[in-house]
């Protein structure tokens, strides 16, 4: 009898101390759950060319962190102190970079076509020949001449005038001539420095849409813009990060009138020389389509993993191998 009572004691000790520690258990991982919430985005550098990738950091215009470079400047940031956690550049030069070693993953897509070929009207039987000058903009590893001599080959190499980017670009189309005076006759740039270019020089017009070259010759959709975060984020950083500019992004898509206010920090001249554009063409190109569908900005968010696939195909174009899954940030 006295054994029968001392294992039924025994038994609801044994229940007592189960719940006790199960309930402390289950108070700490939710204390843990409420500061993985807290994930702290103040010191995130973050770094992107001139041009439409600026428009994936519309809202962090004001950040001191964030910072806005000329295209060809980028390449010298993939390592050293300088590097930055956040880089945004075109997909084949930073998969390129990662395979030379460069500490970064790839995250996500941020634009997706949104090269034209403008004519200056310098070109008196207003067709493209391998006699006339023709500007690409950003340095010769970029996407702007791979995409070029994916469509048109080698004939015209003689004729290439590079400049540092689409800035660059869209004065060489306003003013129809190079930055060394020089007249040239086509202009390969993107929006929404096309359109300002096109504002200037009365005798220029869009002589081609790149993306419905690229789509003709590919069957594909263009790739423009991506995303690569440093190893030195963590995973749950990262990926708070990438909510966050896919929520912002998605915003300005709907609409428009978000990013030219985030973007008034600066105005006139000043604005064209931090961005590359004028904000206040932002409205009216982001509102215009494209061959793809997208707006004509090529503006968009995606998960550069979510569409490996279509990134491979991308790269297989380029006459590049396809991506290992060592390079995503996922």
């Amino acid at each position: 009898m006295k054994m029968k009572k001392l294992l039924t004691l025994l038994m609801l000790l044994l229940v007592m101390c189960g719940c006790t520690f199960t309930g402390v258990d289950e108070s700490k991982t939710e204390e843990t759950k409420d500061e993985a919430k807290e994930v702290d985005l103040s010191t995130l550098t973050m770094v992107s060319p001139k041009g439409a990738p600026v428009l994936a950091f519309y809202d962090e215009i004001g950040n001191e962190n964030y910072t806005r470079v000329a295209a060809d400047a980028i390449n010298a940031l993939w390592s050293g102190d300088q590097s930055p956690d956040v880089m945004t550049v075109d997909l084949s030069s930073g998969i390129k970079a990662i395979a030379n070693g460069a500490d970064y993953k790839l995250a996500a897509i941020v634009t997706f076509g949104n090269f034209y070929l403008g004519s200056t009207g310098n070109d008196e039987d207003d067709e493209m020949g391998t006699d006339d000058k023709i500007v690409l903009f950003g340095p010769e590893n970029a996407l702007p001449n791979k995409i070029w001599h994916y469509l048109y080959g080698n004939d015209f190499d003689e004729n290439l005038v590079f400049v540092a980017d689409a800035q660059a670009a869209a004065a060489a189309l306003a003013s129809g001539k190079d930055s060394e005076g020089n007249p040239v006759d086509y202009v390969f740039l993107a929006q929404p420095a096309l359109t300002g270019a096109l504002k200037k020089n009365k005798n220029a017009k869009v002589y081609k849409d790149i993306q419905a070259e690229y789509t003709a010759k590919s069957g594909l959709n263009m790739i423009q813009a991506a995303v690569f975060i440093n190893n030195r984020v963590d995973l749950e950083t990262g990926n708070v990060f990438l909510a966050k500019m896919e929520e912002a992004i998605n915003k300005a898509i709907n609409d428009p009138e978000v990013a030219k206010e985030a973007m008034s920090v600066y105005t006139g001249d000043e604005a064209t020389a931090q961005y590359g554009f004028n904000p206040d063409l932002v409205v009216n190109v982001l509102k215009q389509k494209a061959a793809s569908g997208r707006n004509a900005m090529g503006l968009g968010f995606e998960r550069a993993y979510a569409i490996k696939n279509d990134i491979d195909a991308f790269m297989e174009v380029l006459g590049a191998n396809k991506t290992s899954e060592e390079i995503y940030f996922k």
